[in-house]
């Protein structure tokens, strides 16, 4: 029955969220060319072969959609379809954030091998999910023009090109004539100098000389006999026995600066420096016969409908193949249920096929395992790494696989005199137990920043100071991506808050470098400070507790992190610390750095957290603790 459906159902629980939106795109498009060609019109009938093609699982997303049914009672003909696919166009939509895009974008680079009006369409590809459908069209045009060409300026790998661009201001569309010529002009003067290199003598290649005894002079005669072209008369005159590693010609070395080789691409490894016919570096046609001391686990799919091309000439071109090897590497090994049985399963992400060996297939049927469909035989080829022979399958069969929380159903192969159980590697990425790059939907929930307990801090004002509002201060394009998420970590922990309302004082972001090579937050408050009326507190005099500490045995040194905010402001004298950065006015919820009373009252809260603590000595953030014996210093320590 599954074959005879004009269209296959959409299984949109088992497509990855990434892909979500394209696929229903495309099987949107399909329903339509469906709809069109059976000429159905009817709204209510549209939407009724929508959901039945659609399938269980489509039909469950479009029963949770809210206002699906929500039509105005003056319409005569109620759009039950446009309706419909209104919703769940918004439910399959891709989640995405304009600033992450426009980051995506600030960071693209041009491959080495990439030609220029490539990279300049991905530019244009990634320029349309940056969000900026939103303005006019004509602040749109100017707007992307300007950002394109700051990223081809940063991301191009011409040099010539980015000194032409800067010489002088050039529209998007003279940038791109530009180095699209250029380009064509540096692929002439490479292929010139390619067929000037190439020319090798057969008789010099072929030439066999006596066999040096040094190590060195039997390298270079190496050299001489493969790479080197014909000497000059003029070279053969004087007699010039050094040869450059880099062109493979004599009389210089590769440090020459006139070296043909200096700025050129190896075609072979693709380092610059170097010319193809003296790269040293090792083929990738060369195979190690690994055979005896490595099993083989990997399994290539190959359909028998499927017959291999030919081309116009009869050559059989190869149908693509995946290796790997198994090393003994037990670290893939995970216990899956498969029908409701245990089994042990290696996930391998170079196999096309789910397999289990014939004897743990008995031992299911032992255990009545749970299948949905079972063949005997089958009508697939697996063949494994190395052997021209394919494997003797037994049968297949079709079951749920668990692991962990997720669930799917898959195709199982049963292998006559198995020795391993495999789990595929589409099987294992719709696990969730294989995936490919950054998980960049995984989202961390940070925990707020402690603070101290029933302890708030008023900052007090002259009120007779006039308050400042001082401008941005720009920070480097290169520790904006840094400050961006320093902001995001202060915002989450609930340490500031973005400054809603009219702001008075309003200071200015200041970037200071950590020893660790982090950067710190703080904010110029210099002008604030001039205001403030300071809370006297004794401050200890580093002496005196230096002379204080050594009389014990045992010493214990701690370091609160990031004291200052332990401190939470009181909401009147927030508005105080709001500063500007170039994602808006922010104020700090905690004690800033920087505030010239924050020293003092911080000294004031710890000399009455710890003023019943013997043998503990501090200053602002650092605490040391001393005692005569073990126990006695545990137990001082404790205390603190």
């Amino acid at each position: 029955m599954e074959e005879s459906r004009p269209l296959p159902m959409f299984r949109c629980e088992q497509i990855e969220s990434g892909r979500l939106a394209k696929e229903w795109i495309e099987w949107k498009g399909a329903l339509e060319y469906y709809l069109e060609s059976y000429q159905i019109i009817d709204q209510k009938m549209k939407r009724s072969k929508m959901l039945h093609l659609g399938g269980p699982q489509l039909q469950k997303v479009f029963r949770s959609l809210e206002g699906t049914g929500n039509f105005p009672v003056i319409l005569l003909e109620k759009p039950w379809y446009d309706l419909a696919i209104e919703r769940l166009d918004a439910y399959f939509k891709p989640r995405k954030q304009d600033v992450l895009e426009r980051y995506k974008l600030r960071n693209m680079k041009q491959g080495s091998n990439e030609r220029f009006s490539h990279f300049v369409l991905r530019l244009r590809q990634q320029l349309l999910d940056c969000g900026l459908e939103k303005y006019p069209q004509d602040v749109r045009s100017s707007v992307e023009d300007m950002m394109l060409i700051d990223v081809i300026v940063e991301g191009c790998i011409s040099p010539e090109l980015r000194r032409k661009i800067l010489e002088k201001d050039q529209s998007l569309s003279e940038i791109e004539s530009l180095g699209s010529s250029m380009e064509s002009v540096r692929e002439q003067e490479l292929e010139m100098k390619r067929r000037s290199s190439d020319v090798i003598s057969e008789l010099d290649v072929r030439k066999v000389d006596n066999i040096p005894a040094d190590r060195a002079a039997r390298k270079q005669q190496r050299i001489v006999k493969r790479f080197v072209s014909k000497p000059s008369p003029r070279e053969q005159g004087n007699g010039l026995k050094v040869i450059c590693y880099a062109c493979g010609k004599l009389g210089h070395i590769s440090r020459d600066l006139a070296c043909p080789a200096k700025g050129q691409q190896c075609r072979r490894c693709q380092i610059f420096g170097h010319f193809e016919k003296v790269c040293r570096k090792r083929g990738s046609s060369v195979v190690r016969d690994n055979s005896l001391t490595k099993k083989v686990r990997t399994v290539c799919n190959e359909s028998t409908s499927t017959p291999a091309k030919e081309d116009a000439s009869n050559d059989v071109v190869d149908q693509k193949i995946y290796y790997t090897f198994h090393t003994g590497n037990e670290s893939n090994l995970l216990k899956c249920d498969v029908g409701g049985v245990l089994i042990d399963v290696i996930i391998d992400s170079g196999s096309d096929a789910n397999l289990v060996s014939a004897a743990t297939w008995e031992m299911m049927k032992a255990k009545c395992v749970v299948v949905q469909k079972c063949t005997k035989g089958s009508h697939k080829i697996l063949k494994a790494y190395g052997s021209e022979a394919p494997l003797n399958l037994l049968g297949s069969f079709e079951a749920m696989v668990k692991l962990g929380t997720r669930s799917v159903s898959a195709e199982f192969f049963v292998v006559e005199k198995g020795q391993r159980n495999i789990l595929g590697d589409s099987t294992s990425k719709l696990l969730g137990v294989l995936k490919v790059g950054v998980d960049v939907n995984q989202v961390e929930v940070p925990t707020p920043f402690p603070k101290i307990k029933d302890v708030q801090v008023r900052i007090k004002m002259d009120p007779s100071a006039v308050p400042v509002f001082q401008p941005l201060r720009r920070i480097p394009i290169a520790l904006e991506h840094a400050v961006n998420k320093k902001l995001d970590e202060l915002l989450a922990k609930d340490i500031i808050e973005p400054k809603s309302g009219p702001a008075t004082w309003v200071s200015p972001l200041v970037v200071a470098k950590k020893a660790n090579g982090e950067i710190r937050l703080c904010v110029d408050l210099r002008r604030v400070n001039q205001a403030v009326i300071r809370d006297r507190h004794p401050m200890p005099v580093i002496e005196d507790v230096l002379a204080k500490i050594g009389r014990g045995n045992i010493w214990s040194t701690l370091d609160i992190k990031d004291a200052f905010f332990l401190l939470e402001l009181d909401e009147e004298s927030r508005n105080v610390t709001t500063f500007i950065s170039h994602r808006g006015l922010y104020q700090f919820k905690r004690l800033p750095f920087g505030l010239v009373s924050a020293p003092e009252i911080f000294q004031r809260t710890m000399d009455a957290i710890l003023a019943d603590c013997e043998g503990a000595y501090w200053y602002l953030d650092d605490v040391d603790v001393e005692g005569g014996t073990v126990e006695e210093h545990d137990m001082r320590l404790s205390k603190v």
